[in-house]
């Protein structure tokens, strides 16, 4: 009896969470929007400023713009950005691939390096409200800097590639 009930009980603690997680994917509404535009509020207090353009170009992939800028650093970059999302474009999990160029330098000894760059990121984007327009999403990833390293300033090799809160409109 013992053993029947065991079972019974390991049998429906598998499957509750797939039921659950295919009701919340049955519920989720398709995304209607073709494109956000989005920044980092947070960032600009520390005087690093970002924004994004991203289009879908299927119905689970995008294709995108970013720049930013880092003035402490003496930093600026753009680049062209390529993410897939399982479910569905511009919402939930994604995959992302970029390249781009990224300028160091320091004006007040003159000189600047302008490296090329390839990387990949991974992230979550969500959208809110009631026509599921406000976008926020987060991300992490790592490009890697290619090319000399010009007029003895030392680029990193791996540039880190935060999404710390971006915050936009999906239309």
């Amino acid at each position: 009896m013992r053993y029947t009930q065991a079972l019974t009980l390991a049998a429906a603690t598998a499957l509750l969470p797939a039921t659950a997680h295919a009701q919340t994917e049955a519920t989720k509404t398709a995304v209607v929007h073709q494109q956000v535009l989005s920044t980092n509020p947070l960032g600009e207090i520390a005087q690093w400023f970002n924004v994004e353009y991203e289009r879908k170009i299927g119905l689970a992939t995008t294709l995108g713009v970013a720049a930013s800028t880092y003035k402490y650093m003496d930093y600026t970059s753009a680049s062209l950005v390529l993410r897939w999302y399982p479910d569905a474009a511009l919402d939930g999990f994604y995959l992302g691939a970029r390249t781009g160029a990224y300028r160091f330098g320091n004006y007040r000894l003159g000189y600047s390096s302008v490296l090329p760059g390839v990387g990949l990121e991974i992230g979550h984007a969500w959208l809110f409200g009631q026509n599921r327009s406000v976008s926020v999403s987060i991300g992490f990833g790592l490009t890697r800097l290619f090319g000399d390293r010009a007029n003895g300033y030392d680029a990193p090799k791996f540039l880190p590639n935060a999404r710390l809160t971006n915050v936009g409109i999906a239309f």
